[in-house]
């Protein structure tokens, strides 16, 4: 599997506006992970219903003019089809990808690749369950690569989601952004599906207090990434077992910022959020000390779904409560941590039997 270091920084870079340069960043990793010499990148457009190439990275290629290609025609079309990998390990013996680039002579006349490709492996891009596009890698050499390595790709392959321009819609973004956190989170059994949930929680109390449209689509995303900031924090910190001391707890808390940092480069009001989601009501909080109502209302209802799924699951220093114990010290600390609007709707969910812990 690719390093989580890897994986940060391309995260961390995926704040470009420019398509083109997140491509780039992905399609080079992809090469030089698989030994490739292309990685051709196809977009759905669900309202044409067929496939776009914005983007190639490696050898030279000619993309000036925009290429569209049907679903039912090619490799491309097959893997979002099927939302399943498919490999090629000798082209040559299998003409389907050079009749999908217009060719019928051994190289592809759609794309200016000086050299024959020898094989070609064709993933697909997916977020939040769905089929956004296609990716192909093109090797000069034959070969087929094992599916163990296929299949660990995966995750870095999907990042490649992440380049679609952050002008798109929310609920675009809300799609991509979580599948970013499932990875980020993949690798930690007591993290796992932590934001996920966090975010399904959020939705019910939004639900409960009638939020409407942009505010909580905004929720939404928010939710999803209020702990994307601790992907700067060494996993010895997040994991440990014992007692925190002074130095690692300070280091915690400076996971707010952080994700402020992060998401301030994609947009400012989901930044403001984000920094204020370990606020209290009482004003003690951080990092702000923010207090009542001055806190986002987005952030005041996260600090409680938050909470709500911290107790509820198993973590290094203690074991997960009911349900029902987790509601009564939420309610105990009303109007002291938690908004006490919020913690009344929280109570209402759980006594008319809509809060269920969430499945991931």
């Amino acid at each position: 599997m690719p390093k989580l270091s890897l994986i940060r920084e391309l995260i961390c870079k995926a704040d470009k506006c420019s398509l083109e340069e997140h491509l780039t960043e992905v399609g080079l990793t992809v090469n030089t992970l698989l030994k490739a010499d292309t990685a051709l990148f196809y977009l759905l457009d669900q309202e044409q219903d067929n496939l776009i190439l914005v983007h190639s990275v490696g050898k030279k290629t000619s993309l000036e003019e925009e290429k569209r290609f049907e679903l039912d025609e090619g490799i491309a079309g097959w893997v979002v089809q099927n939302e399943s990998p498919i490999q090629f390990p000798d082209i040559g013996t299998n003409p389907d990808w050079f009749e999908q680039m217009g060719s019928d002579n051994g190289k592809p006349e759609a794309l200016e690749i000086t050299d024959d490709v020898g094989s070609v492996l064709a993933v697909p891009l997916m977020a939040f369950g769905n089929i956004i596009g296609t990716m192909e890698v093109l090797r000069s050499e034959p070969g087929r690569l094992e599916d163990k390595l296929v299949a660990r790709l995966a995750p870095l392959v999907n990042l490649a989601a992440l380049a679609i321009p952050l002008r798109a819609t929310d609920e675009s973004f809300a799609k991509l952004a979580e599948i970013c956190v499932r990875f980020l989170e993949e690798k930690d059994q007591y993290t796992h599906g932590h934001s996920l949930r966090v975010m399904r929680y959020s939705m019910l109390l939004a639900d409960e207090l009638e939020l409407q449209g942009k505010e909580k689509d905004e929720l939404r995303i928010c939710a999803l990434l209020h702990d994307i900031g601790k992907v700067i924090i060494k996993d010895s910190i997040l994991s440990k077992t014992g007692k925190l001391t002074y130095m690692e707890f300070n280091t915690i808390k400076m996971h707010p910022r952080i994700g402020s940092n992060i998401t301030g480069k994609i947009s400012k009001k989901f930044a403001i959020k984000i920094l204020s989601h370990h606020e209290r009501w009482d004003g003690n909080g951080y990092p702000q000390g923010l207090c009542g109502n001055d806190i986002p209302l987005i952030a005041r209802i996260i600090a409680v779904a938050d909470t709500l799924d911290a107790i509820t699951t198993d973590r290094p220093y203690r074991e997960r409560s009911k349900l029902d114990k987790a509601v009564e010290e939420i309610e105990r600390h009303k109007g002291t941590q938690f908004d006490p609007v919020l913690v009344d709707a929280l109570a209402r969910l759980h006594g008319e039997g809509r809060l269920n812990i969430a499945p991931v």
